[in-house]
């Protein structure tokens, strides 16, 4: 007789093929030969709770990530290269050989399938919150302020845990206490009034919002990755 599965309700293929699309989701797309910006590596692999390597290989499988050192180890290794003289060609680590290489198959266990799953309903939950934020934002604008700081707090509470990116790349999370924000990088909070004076003036600025400098608030560094996360800043503004 054949042991019950411990995860019966789950399709192991299909839940790590939706895992490997939120990330390259969230990531974008990138190929150093078009693209001048890089997007944080770093900071979607913590917003999906795995390394850095592990998101590389998910995303060249995926195929949107692409750089001069990606192609090389790719040419190499169909070439018929051993890992051991790629390493010696390009000094990486074995470990990050094989980061740069496309999963045949995407690997996964079963203690791992329903942590997957739910980094997923949790990407998607919060994506679909910040569109519709987005979209809310010019019937927001006829609102008063106060309705409109309302809306934009409530959303702060519930996206507490995100990872963002600042303009140098540094990953970073925030949590909310009574009327304060507590960025990890940071000693001193950010008051509720601050984060409502930033919202206010980049409402006002619209796409002239070129650089956190232009908040003109503490923490305006932190501040502008997550507007822009929320739509309230576009993010070809900068």
């Amino acid at each position: 007789m054949s042991r019950p599965k411990k995860k019966p309700n789950y399709n192991p293929d299909h839940v790590m093929q939706e895992f490997m699309a939120a990330v390259a989701d969230a990531f974008g797309s990138y190929d150093d030969r078009e693209d001048t910006t890089f997007p944080g590596l770093n900071a979607v692999a913590t917003e999906f709770g795995i390394t850095a390597l592990k998101a590389r290989k998910l995303l060249i499988t995926a195929g949107v990530y692409s750089t001069a050192l990606s192609r090389q180890v790719a040419e190499l290794h169909v070439s018929g290269v051993e890992i051991s003289r790629i390493m010696k060609i390009t000094g990486l680590s074995r470990a990050s050989v094989h980061s740069y290489l496309p999963y045949s198959k995407i690997p996964y266990n079963l203690d791992e399938l329903s942590a997957n799953a739910e980094r997923i309903r949790l990407y998607r939950e919060r994506k679909k919150k910040c569109e519709e934020f987005r979209l809310s934002l010019p019937t927001l604008a006829g609102q008063s302020k106060q309705e409109q700081e309302v809306a934009l707090w409530k959303l702060l509470l519930y996206l507490q845990g995100c990872v963002f990116p600042t303009a140098k790349g540094l990953k970073f999370t925030y949590k909310i206490k009574g009327g304060e924000m507590f960025v990890n990088r940071k000693s001193k909070s950010i008051t509720q009034a601050t984060v409502f004076m930033a919202y206010h003036k980049a409402m006002e600025l619209g796409d002239a919002v070129a650089g956190p400098k232009k908040l003109g608030t503490f923490g305006a560094s932190y501040l502008y990755p997550i507007f822009v996360r929320l739509g309230v800043i576009s993010a070809d503004a900068g």
